[in-house]
């Protein structure tokens, strides 16, 4: 006799869904007039949900506009935490495989930037979430490296989260780059210049 599949994934795939579903609207709308004007009232109803939802997803509409703003994979980043060898070599892996997963995103991602540009009223926020990013690196460094000194995880984790913002400017201006190429370029390059 056959069983029903458990719930919770389903839920899970379906707050995925709608979460997906308002960080659109949140960019769409922002496409479309200046991010001052835009509400969570209106970021609801393109949505379809209503503002008492919208706070069960996010804790305001800037965060919902940055749904697509970079952040660490928590799958790669256990998976790097827990590996072993040298962690340059893998971390190029783990930006390699954010690139490759991000690259249906890519549009969204090129949009999101747009309006940063011509919102600086973000730029802190954005600024905020990749000194976050990078913060969350270093610890990742360090558990990998629990040796390892505190200067050293620091660079490592500066190194590669600049790495990251250039190789995906890089292939958000220019849509014939291959994103993993630029990722593979970028790390080519730091290798150059420390030898």
């Amino acid at each position: 006799m056959p069983t029903s599949p458990p719930l919770a994934p389903l839920r899970e795939r379906r707050r995925a869904e709608t979460t997906a579903a308002v960080a659109r609207a949140a960019l769409d709308l922002a496409c479309e007039r200046p991010w001052a004007e835009v509400t969570v009232d209106d970021v609801a109803a393109r949505s379809g949900i209503s503002r008492r939802t919208f706070f069960n997803y996010f804790p305001s509409k800037d965060e919902a506009l940055l749904h697509f703003a970079p952040g660490w994979e928590p799958d790669l980043l256990a998976a790097f935490r827990t590996g072993s060898g040298p962690a340059l070599d893998a971390l190029e892996e783990v930006l390699v495989t954010q690139t490759e997963r991000s690259v249906a995103h890519r549009e969204d991602s090129r949009r999101l930037f747009g309006v940063v540009h011509d919102n600086p009223v973000l730029l802190p926020v954005v600024l905020g979430r990749i000194a976050a990013a990078e913060e969350e690196l270093v610890e990742a460094v360090r558990r990998r490296e629990p040796d390892g000194d505190d200067v050293r995880a620091r660079v490592l984790a500066a190194c590669v989260t600049t790495l990251s913002r250039l190789s995906a400017q890089c292939w958000m201006d220019d849509p014939a780059a291959d994103p993993v190429a630029t990722v593979r370029a970028a790390f080519a390059a730091l290798r150059g210049i420390t030898r």
